[in-house]
């Protein structure tokens, strides 16, 4: 059986701001709500209108965090 890719697109719509956050709702599960800042979303953006969340694997940043922990726990250990 083929593993399951995850959706990296999400398709949400935003159903109200309230103040500086935008009350931001999953698209085909009305349940899933959350806030987000309305600075992380597109200029003009007002309840109803209907955007893409696309997430990407950044596996960069990733890699170059654990180096700096192993790093970290190098250090912390010679000192023992």
């Amino acid at each position: 059986m083929k593993k399951r890719e995850r959706a990296s697109r999400l398709k949400v719509f935003i159903d109200r701001i309230e103040g500086d956050l935008a009350v931001v709702v999953l698209y085909d599960d009305d349940r899933i709500k959350f806030n987000l800042p309305v600075k992380y979303l597109p200029e003009g953006v007002r309840g109803g209108d209907h955007l893409v969340l696309s997430f990407a694997m950044d596996r960069k940043s990733r890699d170059e965090e654990l180096a700096l922990i192993e790093e970290l726990l190098k250090d912390d250990q010679g000192k023992k």
